[in-house]
Parts: structure tokens; C-alpha cells; sequence
């Protein structure tokens, strides 16, 4: 079984009166692992008995005194995200040489946790990242916004996936990240995804959704079926599809009961 690690902060998601788990590395892990990985997440939080609560997932977590935790918010003009706490980042240098290699690592931050100079200490011929927490800042307020990270730090991807929301304060940084992988997509909601992969441009509509309940982890989903499915075959285009399939599909529900099952799986493998 081939083995898929995924970096970053899981989070703990508010909504009135209650949380919700959350974070790339749980949307895209829980994914992972229903698509036959063996999945391993390295993360930081305070909490305990993670195993017990994701029997699926395997973890390696550094112990701390926080749980990053967040406040989606929907607005007019977007989302509005809020952080009330933040785990510490994660050294990689203190994770066992055992779990720096896999045939697929995702570096998923949400909160710039993961240091981009420190990924040399891992060992993959498949790194690719959702590097959406390397494009956040937190203001005094807990207010995140947009900024523009220092890219020429970055390593190079076999593949990026971002959404247009997060890079909408550098425009510009497009070409550029074009030059850190091998394919680059650009999520639309539910515009779409441009795909940009060996020198072209491709786009492709979203599926139709007759009633979003949430959108949040939508885009981690997306971004672990496509770099899985890139990884079994070889074809861009052939896995955006598939996870645009998965994607849509979370929509319909909240938290991670939105992550697809097996069946839901197999009828988007199943779309010509």
C-alpha cells in the first residue's frame, strides 16, 4: 500500500454553539485514505487520543498548548475567516526519519505552519501542496488576510493547487507559480478550475450542485483527489475532473461528514 502524508495544522472550526474538526490535512486525509492509502498526518494541537477519534488516519502529532482554531464566515463579497487560536509551526527536523518518506507528501498549511525552506528534509519523487496558508496572515484582530509569500523559497512541485480567493491580492504571482510545477490549478468555486500543465491552459466547468450547504474543506477535497489521481495516471486533466466530481459533491454537506464515501468514489471513477 502505498503510503500518503499530508503537513500541516488540523483545526477546530466554529460554528454557533459548537466546532467542528477541520483543516486540509483532515478533508484531504480522510480522502486519501478511502482512495487506499496508507495516510499519515504530522500536525500540532492540543488534542488527545486523535486515533481514537480518526481510526482511519495515522498521526503524528506534536504535543502543544493550542488547536489552531477558526471562524468561517460568509459574506457578499466572500469569505471572512477569523482565528481565535494558533498551534505552534511544525518542526520538521523533529519528525522521524521513517515518516519523511512516501511516494506522496501534501504540504496543506493553513496558517504558514510549515516552514517551505524545510522541506528539503523530505524524501518523495511526488510532492505537491494546497499552499493556501502561505498566502494568510493573522491581524491584532484574528482577522486573516491576504499576503504574498516569498515563493523563491519554495521548492519544486509536482503539483499546486490554489483557489482564486487566495491569491487574489497578488494577481501577478500566476506565471511564477507556474514555474514551481509541473501543473498548476487555479480553483473557481463554482466557476470552475483552470489548469495550467506543460505550457498550457485548460478549463473546465464545475458540475452543477442544486443545493451548497457548505463550502469549507471543499478545496482541500479537491486538492488530494487531484494529486491523487495524478499520481495513478499520469493525466492532468483526467484528475481534475475526477476531483471536481468530489468536490461538488462535498458541498452538499458540512464538516468532514462532507468528505465523499466509497461509493460516491467509485461513481465519479466511473464518469467518462
Amino acid at each position: 500500500m502505498a503510503r500518503y502524508i499530508l503537513l500541516g495544522h488540523l483545526t477546530r472550526d466554529l460554528y454557533p454553539g459548537y466546532f467542528l474538526y477541520g483543516g486540509a490535512v483532515l478533508y484531504g486525509g480522510l480522502l486519501a485514505r478511502r482512495l487506499g492509502f496508507e495516510t499519515w498526518i504530522i500536525t500540532a494541537s492540543v488534542e488527545k487520543d486523535l486515533k481514537h477519534i480518526f481510526p482511519e488516519l495515522r498521526f503524528y502529532n506534536f504535543k502543544a498548548r493550542k488547536t489552531t482554531i477558526f471562524e468561517n464566515i460568509e459574506t457578499p463579497s466572500g469569505r471572512l475567516q477569523k482565528v481565535y487560536a494558533k498551534a505552534p509551526a511544525i518542526p520538521l527536523e523533529k519528525v522521524p526519519d521513517s515518516l519523511r518518506k512516501a511516494e506522496i507528501i501534501q504540504v496543506a498549511p493553513v496558517l504558514d505552519e510549515v516552514d517551505p525552506a524545510s522541506l528539503a528534509l523530505l524524501e518523495t519523487k511526488f510532492l505537491v501542496s494546497n499552499p493556501q496558508g502561505w498566502f494568510r496572515e493573522v491581524l491584532p484582530s484574528g482577522e486573516v488576510r491576504p499576503k504574498r509569500p516569498d515563493i523563491n523559497i519554495w521548492p519544486y512541485f509536482k503539483a499546486l493547487v490554489i483557489s482564486e480567493e487566495d491569491v487574489k491580492a497578488c494577481p501577478d504571482i500566476l506565471p511564477l507559480l507556474c514555474e514551481k510545477a509541473d501543473n498548476l490549478v487555479v480553483t473557481m468555486g463554482k466557476a470552475g478550475a483552470r489548469l495550467y500543465s506543460k505550457n498550457e491552459e485548460f478549463f473546465l466547468e464545475a458540475p452543477l450542485v442544486s443545493k451548497i450547504v457548505d463550502t469549507t474543506g471543499a478545496g482541500d477535497i479537491l486538492a488530494t483527489a487531484f494529486f491523487a489521481m495524478l499520481y495513478a495516471t499520469g493525466k492532468p486533466k483526467v484528475a481534475l475532473e475526477f476531483a471536481m466530481c468530489l468536490a461538488a459533491i462535498s458541498v452538499t454537506r458540512r464538516g468532514l461528514a462532507s468528505v465523499p464515501t466509497l461509493t460516491e468514489i467509485s461513481r465519479c471513477l466511473e464518469k467518462p
